[in-house]
This record gives C-alpha cells, sequence and structure tokens, in this order.
C-alpha cells in the first residue's frame, strides 16, 4: 500500500526538526547544486577549448588526483581537528579558488584552478561525513543518513539540470560563479553549528600507522569490503561514461553541449526513485537486493554500441541511476553502524580514496579509448558500461553477496532485551 510507505519516508525527514542537523543539511545541498554547476561547466568550457575527448577526461581525473594523494592523510586530519572548523576553512578556498575560473585564458590555468580546488575536496568530505554523525540525535544516525543520501541523489536529478541551464544561459565562464557562491553560503550554515571539539585521538603509532588503522577498520568486515570494492568498480564503468557522454551528445547527435547535463539528471531521477525506496523500508527489509541490481544499473549504457538518440538516451539514464543509490545508501549506513567515532575520517577517507582512483582510470582511459580515431564516444562508453558493469559482478559472485547478506541477517535479526545490536559478519 502506498499510504504506509508514504508515511515512513515523511517520517524518516522527520529529524530535521534537530536545527543543527537541518543547518548541514542545508550546507550540503546548497554546496551540491553548485558543485554540479562545475562539473558540467568545466567539461563544457575544457572541450570549447580543446576540442578533444581526452583533455575533457584529464580535467575530470583531475578531481580524482587529490583523493589518492592527499585524500588519506585529510581524512587523518579530520580525526585530529575541530570538524567544523575544517569544514568552514576549506568551504571558503574553494569559494576563491572557483571564483577565478572565469578569469582564465588558457586550458593550463583552468586545469592549475580546478585541480586547487579539488585538493579541498577530500579535505572537507570526510570530516563531513564523520561530523555528522557527532550531531546526529541517539538513535537517529541511520534516518540521517538516509536523509542527508536522499537529498543527494534528488540534486542528481535538478543538479545537472541546473548546471546545463546556467552553461546554456550565463555560458560555461561565467557559470562558475553559481558554484563560488554556494560555498560561502554553505560555509555560513556550517557557521551556525555549535563545534564538538577535536575528536579524541588514540594514535597507534606514527601517521602512516594511524592512517592504516582506518583501511583495515573498511576492510576487516566482509559487508564493508565488498562495498568499497563494489562502489569502485562501478565508479570505473560510470567514469568512462560520464567522460565520453558530452563528446557523443555534442558531435555524434549534434546538439548543445549543455544538453549532457539533462541526461546526466535522468540518471539523478533513477537514484533518486531507488534512494526513496531504500530509505523507507530500510528498517524492516535487508538492503542486499539493492545492492545486486545496482551491478547491472551501469551496464544499461551499453545501449551505446547501438547509437541511441538523444531521447533514447534518457530512459537508459534512468536505469543506470540504480547503481548510485543501490551502492551508495547502504554503504554508508553500514559504515556508520559498524565504525567507532574516532575512525570515522580516516575510514570514509578510505572509501572515497578507493572510488576516486578507479574514477580517473576510468575517465583517462575510456576517454582515451573513445576518441574519434579509435573506439569513437559511442563504443567507448559501451565498452566502459560492460567493464563496470561485469566487474561488479565478479566483486559479488566472489562472496561479496554472501557477506552482505549475512550482514543484513544480523541487522535485521531480533535484538535481546537490553542487548547491544548485533555485529557485522566478516
Amino acid at each position: 500500500m502506498p499510504g504506509p510507505r508514504l508515511r515512513r519516508t515523511a517520517a524518516i525527514f522527520g529529524v530535521l526538526r534537530n536545527r543543527e542537523l537541518r543547518a548541514l543539511w542545508f550546507a550540503d545541498w546548497i554546496s551540491d547544486v553548485g558543485n554540479f554547476v562545475t562539473s558540467i561547466a568545466l567539461v563544457v568550457y575544457i572541450f570549447n577549448l580543446t576540442g578533444r575527448a581526452t583533455a575533457v577526461g584529464l580535467a575530470l581525473a583531475l578531481g580524482s588526483i587529490p583523493w589518492f594523494t592527499v585524500g588519506p592523510f585529510a581524512g587523518l586530519l579530520a580525526d585530529r581537528v575541530d570538524r567544523r572548523s575544517l569544514m568552514i576553512t576549506a568551504n571558503l578556498i574553494r569559494a576563491v579558488l572557483v571564483g577565478a575560473l572565469p578569469f582564465t585564458r588558457e586550458v593550463w590555468q583552468a586545469y592549475a584552478l580546478s585541480l586547487a580546488s579539488f585538493m579541498l575536496a577530500p579535505v572537507h568530505r570526510p570530516a563531513r561525513s564523520a561530523f555528522l554523525a557527532d550531531i546526529a540525535p541517539e538513535g537517529k544516525l541511520v534516518p540521517a543518513l538516509a536523509v542527508m543520501e536522499t537529498t543527494h541523489q534528488v540534486l542528481h536529478t535538478v543538479g545537472p539540470a541546473i548546471g546545463g541551464l546556467a552553461v546554456l544561459t550565463l555560458g560555461a565562464r561565467h557559470a562558475f560563479f553559481l558554484d563560488s557562491a554556494s560555498f560561502v553560503i554553505a560555509a555560513a550554515f556550517q557557521a551556525t553549528i555549535a563545534s564538538r571539539g577535536v575528536p579524541t585521538v588514540e594514535s597507534a603509532g606514527s601517521a602512516v600507522q594511524d592512517l592504516w588503522e582506518g583501511v583495515r577498520a573498511v576492510f576487516a568486515a566482509g559487508a564493508t569490503r565488498t562495498y568499497i570494492l563494489l562502489n569502485s568498480v562501478l565508479g570505473l564503468g560510470f567514469a568512462g561514461v560520464e567522460a565520453l557522454l558530452v563528446v557523443y551528445v555534442r558531435d555524434e547527435l549534434g546538439r548543445p553541449s549543455g544538453q549532457y547535463g539533462i541526461v546526466l539528471a535522468m540518471a539523478g531521477l533513477g537514484t533518486v526513485l531507488t534512494s526513496l525506496a531504500i530509505a523507507a523500508a530500510d528498517e524492516h527489509r535487508p538492503r542486499t537486493p539493492w545492492v545486486l541490481a545496482s551491478a547491472a544499473g551501469v551496464g544499461t549504457f551499453a545501449v551505446a554500441f547501438l547509437h541511441p538518440s538523444f531521447l533514447a538516451l534518457l530512459p537508459v539514464a534512468l536505469a543506470a541511476g540504480l547503481a548510485d543509490a543501490g551502492v551508495g545508501i547502504p554503504m554508508t549506513a553500514t559504515l556508520a553502524e559498524s565504525l567507532p567515532e574516532r575512525l570515522r575520517g580516516r575510514a570514509y577517507a578510505a572509501v572515497d580514496t578507493m572510488w576516486e582512483l578507479t574514477a580517473a582510470i576510468g575517465f583517462l582511459g575510456f576517454a582515451w579509448l573513445g576518441e574519434a580515431g579509435r573506439l569513437g564516444a559511442a563504443n567507448g562508453m559501451g565498452v566502459a558500461a560492460v567493464v563496470g558493469s561485469a566487474l561488479g559482478a565478479a566483486v559479488l559472485l566472489g562472496g561479496g553477496a554472501r557477506a552482505i547478506a549475512g550482514s543484513e541477517r544480523a541487522r535485521l535479526a531480533p535484538k535481546p532485551a537490553g542487548g547491544s545490536p548485533a555485529g557485522l559478519s566478516g
């Protein structure tokens, strides 16, 4: 019956009655919209400057490089300093850097400023993920995660559309100002949240040993290990599709570059629908079916081998959106449920590092394959989709599906009176 499901979904969003959670939520979605504007504006701007798919792939890959260079150390920083102050500082610096992009005239200048801005992302995200667990009321962490993740996925729908509209109306160069303003507004909302101070530090020794402790925490249990591997290989496939989509839309379909954002918006809509379904049923139903279905999501873009029309791309993107939510929300919730507060910054950084590393490989590798003198954009997207889906299936068939199913049985098992929740299976 749709009535009870709608009521359960509405009850989940009741956590926003908490003022601090609401402030962090506002900061998240305002910044997310700005990020989508820049992600689309940067792709179009670089492609207009160079006319090469490889240059677009390089621009996208630059966003991944900081995650597997400074990212792990940024996660350690999030476990050792005031997380609120760290988020505000990162946002304000990024506002300045993105605001300078419209004044560039050479592609290397755009690359340099973009990379400098991207360096702050792995500083902000682990701090924000850990800070959410700090401010969530007791017993409300999972609903808070569901609200934040669902909102993020909703913005996968409107964000690319807003980004595409901004590029079409303002031009790629001036659209960067919107993202710059979003960072300032996000910092203002974060400043209204009370500081929780510096996390309790229990050092394992050197910085490298402390980092390794966070990595071990993620890979120790079979379920969390499966989530991070599955998330990474699906990201590899999606990165290849994203890098070549703007080339396919403009050069093969003959449409304005900004319409590439409309296709991404349809993928976001698929993610939104799945996110709401997961959030509404998560308390009583296992997450396993969503995870299993996610491996097939990116595979729908294999239809690119048939050189589909623009309209035909839209339902394909809608179906592909399942992959992000099918892994994203279950992974985020499982990590929050299983990790101690003092390790969360490092653990989230490890997850992000793995995803961004595989995304960088996908951006560059499939963009290179998709050049006109090689496979072409359509065939390159098809190969990326098949590779991502096949690797995801391999992770699940290699014991991952069994590990997640065991974890879900433990999570949903009746708890003894006064007892603690069942742990994750190894």
